[in-house]
Order: structure tokens, then sequence, then C-alpha cells
């Protein structure tokens, strides 16, 4: 069997905690201490091997991917790590995938999963595993349907039509209902929600796209036939380019002819609102679900999370309160679906708050902005052991360093020198610098920019270790 894990979500519907440089798949939001991401995979540990899984994901997310897989398996191989160029819906992510499987694994099973759901029953999920997989073998493409226990209008449905060994064939795909719908299929057991899990053999994907999506399929295979790498970072921009945008129900499921639903029992949620947030957590005697910092007084049948600040609530219900550093969000638990109108609204004001969190991870390690202002911001630097930035210089900024932990390996110009813990340096202007560890321990800086424009687009590349692109762009170094 072979997995491949969609991992390229944009963090819009659980903001201010999700962000479009932190979707969901890499946060802490199910029953243990790791990433919904890192959760996914260990799920498929026991069943695939794993140089058989494959992660799919957004270019713009290349270092945290690799950063979390590499911290849930250090073994796991970066050539497993599909990077998508440019949001083109689940169809196209799919297709590269099976396109990349090598020879002789045309019989084999694969398993499509998305990276940022929460299965509690986990033994129950590798028995369906199983039952799917052999309606696979068969030449099903198999999808996984979940039994309803709400009326819930964000799902899309599944109806079940004649029976199989196991399963049922699909009758029809149901787009999201409304409420009246949604209680009627509530009500009729050949109704589940569709996960968006897929099973199907490489060579059934591979033959479902060419016959229902033909052009997007010869993109591909033309690639192949003229002896490209798709796992080249140019070809497969063009590939990308190419194709349009589609979701592999509209692309395939929905057209195919032999397409059965398991329906499964497995404690399963697409965590898609603070509201489905709430219904899957474990709640306190007052039907609250409580993270971080936070004291309530007759707080009923809400959500409030905290990330610093003590968050205190009295004779409220019904309510999602979410804090972060530098946002905070209040809705009706039964609103919370809107919070994605509301990130667009916020995203068309330009506002930083729906792009990264106060604290965010580079290759190197992270920085946390503790405070900026039209001329001037503070940051905290964290270069983990052995790390250094790039070779860099700015236009409109001088950079001030004073070192907390560690000691830092400066270069300025033409000098190299070391800065230990206590001590200070700073960067004027225009002069090309680098700063690196290479300590033992992390290293901690305090840096004041302090200039007309504090912007992080205002850095010149000239050389990176991680092979970002050696010139001007909107990104910290």
């Amino acid at each position: 069997m072979i997995g491949m894990i969609l991992a390229g979500g944009g963090g819009t519907r659980l903001w201010p905690f999700s962000r479009t440089q932190n979707p969901k798949q890499f946060l802490n939001l199910g029953s243990t201490d790791v990433s919904l991401l890192q959760e996914t995979y260990q799920r498929l540990t026991g069943i695939i091997p794993l140089e058989k899984i494959y992660v799919i994901g957004a270019k713009a997310h290349e270092f945290e991917l690799k950063r979390q897989m590499e911290r849930v398996e250090p073994r796991f191989p970066v050539e497993n790590i599909l990077l998508e160029p440019m949001s083109r819906n689940t169809a196209p992510a799919i297709l590269w995938g099976v396109s990349q499987l090598p020879t002789g694994t045309e019989n084999e099973v694969v398993i499509i999963l998305p990276a940022d759901h929460l299965i509690q029953k986990e033994k129950e999920f590798t028995d369906y595993l199983k039952q799917g997989a052999s309606l696979a073998k068969e030449g099903w493409l198999v999808t996984f349907g979940v039994k309803p226990d709400r009326p819930e209008t964000g799902y899309g449905y599944i109806k079940a039509g004649k029976s199989l060994k196991v399963g049922h064939e699909v009758e029809s795909f149901v787009e999201k209902p409304n409420k009246t719908k949604a209680k009627e299929y509530l009500k009729d057991s050949s109704f589940t929600w569709n996960a968006g899990i897929f099973l199907g053999t490489s060579q059934v994907w591979k033959d479902a796209f060419e016959q229902y999506t033909p052009q997007m399929s010869e993109v591909f295979q033309s690639q192949a036939r003229l002896g490209k790498n798709l796992n080249d970072e140019k070809v497969i921009e063009e590939v990308y380019k190419s194709i349009v945008s589609d979701s592999i129900d509209y692309a395939i499921m929905e057209k195919a002819a032999r397409v059965a639903v398991l329906p499964v029992d497995m404690d399963w949620s697409d965590l898609g609102s603070w509201e489905s947030i709430h219904q899957m957590s474990p709640k306190d005697p007052n039907g609250n679900v409580i993270r971080g910092n936070v004291i309530t007084q007759d707080t009923k049948n809400s959500l409030i999370f905290s990330s610093k600040k003590l968050v205190t609530s009295i004779g409220v219900q019904n309510l999602v309160i979410v804090e972060t550093d530098d946002a905070l969000l209040i809705s009706d638990l039964s609103r919370s679906q809107d919070v994605k109108k509301l990130v667009q609204t916020l995203k068309e004001a330009q506002r930083e708050e729906t792009n990264v969190h106060t604290t965010v991870q580079r290759p190197w390690g992270s920085y946390t902005t503790l405070y900026q202002s039209p001329n001037y911001k503070i940051k905290i630097l964290e270069l983990l052991p052995g790390k250094r930035m790039s070779v860099q210089r700015h236009q409109h900024r001088s950079e001030h360093w004073v070192v907390v932990r560690g000691t830092a390996q400066v270069t300025r110009g033409d000098e190299m020198y070391l800065v230990a813990k206590d001590q200070s340096t700073f960067i004027l202007p225009t002069q090309i610098h680098r700063l690196a560890n290479t300590g033992k321990v992390p290293l901690q800086i305090i840096e004041v920019q302090l200039g007309d424009y504090v912007g992080e687009d205002d850095i010149e590349r000239f050389e990176d270790d991680y092979g970002r692109p050696t010139s001007q762009e909107s990104e910290t170094p």
C-alpha cells in the first residue's frame, strides 16, 4: 500500500490560530502533542512502509513541511515531499503524486488523505483501511463515508446505493445541504458525510485521470514522454501553469463508473471550524473547551483559547474566544463557519495578521516580533546550532544586535568576529552581512531595526544555504 498525504491547506477557517504561512495542518489541535500533519503520518506508519509515504504540500510551506517531517521521522526521505508551485486544488496534486510512482507499483493500493483531519479511533481507521483496500484491488475507487451524528451543513454528503461485499456503490454525491435537507439526511441511513479519504490502485487512478481529465493528464504525460523529471522545480511549475484548478471530487469521483463508499465510525472531524473543534474536544462540566491562561465564571458551552494573555469571561455562553499575540477573535459558536469570510475581509484590507504570527519559523530557526512602528522594530532572533542566515544587506534600515544566549558569529563587510552573551554589535544600512551560530546551543539575539522603512521586503540576498532566491523578495532573511 502507498500513502499520499495532502498538506496544501491555506489556513483561513481557524484564524487567528491558523495563518496563511502556518495553516491548521501544522498546528497541535488534536488529541496528542504533535501537529495534525504529524498525527496523519503516524497513523500510516504501522500500515505503510516509510519509503512509500508521500507528502504533497505548497512550495510556500517548504521549510515547515520538512521541519515537521524531520521531527516526527528523521529518516523521512526528502524526495517524498512534493512541493506544489501554486495552488491548483486536490486533483492536480493527486495526479502529480501518482505520476511519480515507480514502475511496478501499478497494482498497489494508493490511499489519499488530508493532513488536517482528526481521527480518534485509530484501530478502527486501520480496519476500515484494510476493508477499503480489498475493494480497491477489485478495481473500485473507494471513499470513506462518515456516519452523521448531527444535521451538519458544512460537509458534502454521499448517498449509498447497491450493497457490495463491504460498503456500497455510490449512488450520488450531494453538495453541502441547507439545515432542512441535513435533518432529512440524518434520518436516512443511506447518507454519510464525505470524509475526503480515497483509495484506488495506482493504475485505476491513472486510468481515471486519463478518461475524465484528459487535458490535465496529457500535460503530465507529455512531460514524461519528453524525459523530463516532474520533481524538477521548473518543470512542475510549467505544468501547473498550464492546468486548471479542480478538486478530486469534481474531476474524478463524481464522474467515475465504479465508485464505492465504505461507511465508517472512527470519531472523525475535518476540524473545519471552531465549532467542530468544540464538538470533538473534551469539555469541562459546563460544556466549555478551555486551553491556555483562561479563567471563567458562569460561562457555558464556549470555546476559549489563550496563547499568552489572561482571558476571563463572566456570564456568557455559546461563544468562541481565541487570543493570540496579535489578534483576538470573538464569535457566536454557531457562526464560526463565517471566520473564512472575515479572513477574506482582512486580506482585502492587506492585514498582515492573516499571513503570519508574531513568531515566524525559518529554516535557520525563528524570529518573534515584539514591537513595531513605522521607523523601528524590535525582534527576538533564534538561530539553531550550526545554522546561519543568508548573506544580505538592507537599503533602509540599520540593525542592532544584543546577544542574550550563545555566541554569534558575525560577518560584516570584510570582517568576521564573535559576539558573546551580554555583548552587542550593529549593522549599518547597505552593509553586507551574515549572522551564524557555530555553537552547540541555540543562539538568541534581541534585534532592534531603525530606519525610514522596516518592512520585511527590504532585503537583498547574495548567498543562501537553503536554496532561496538571491534577489529582492518579500520575505524575512
